[in-house]
């Protein structure tokens, strides 16, 4: 994981606009490789803010999400993460989703670990339109290999700004 002032300063930007929304915004523990916004999450004005739970191998394949409050437990990637039994926070009271990702396409496609957790979590989500922010630590490409459940961004975030994918140049 890597800490950026940069993409703290413009996810604080997109989290003070209008268009943010009113509910809760999702982000995650950051893993090797991933931009660390822990620094954002420490502004409870901009909250509030929860995080994802990834199933243990009994528990499906589906994320959860908890309120950042929430008692941690080490992931096996070496992360802390909710424990299982937190409070849930309903899909329908998120307003924003923070995805980490290995790269992205100037479309708002992901490149994830492979498992699929995001696309189910935000296919998930589709039904209240939240906004749903990638998170690039520099890998934005123009093309990025697809499948019909991919689920696209509708904004990025990198070191100097955010955008909404109709305006990635």
């Amino acid at each position: 994981m890597f800490d950026n002032p940069g993409h703290c300063s413009a996810v604080i930007e997109l989290l003070s606009s209008p268009q943010r929304g009113d509910g809760w915004v999702v982000g995650y523990s950051a893993m090797a490789g991933e931009v660390d916004l822990g620094a954002v999450y420490e502004l409870q004005a901009l909250g509030p803010f929860a995080l994802t739970r990834t199933p243990g191998r009994s528990q499906g394949m589906d994320l959860s999400v908890h309120p950042l409050t929430s008692p941690s437990e080490p992931h096996s990637y070496g992360y802390q993460q909710p424990v299982a039994d937190a409070p849930i926070v309903a899909d329908s009271k998120i307003a924003v989703v923070l995805v980490p990702g290995l790269a992205f396409s100037r479309s708002g496609d992901r490149l994830g670990h492979g498992k699929g957790y995001y696309d189910r979590f935000l296919a998930r989500l589709a039904p209240f339109r939240p906004l749903i922010v990638g998170v690039t630590g520099g890998y934005l490409v123009d093309d990025l290999p697809v499948d019909a459940h991919d689920v696209k961004m509708t904004h990025l975030v990198d070191a100097r700004r955010v955008w909404a994918i109709d305006q990635v140049v």
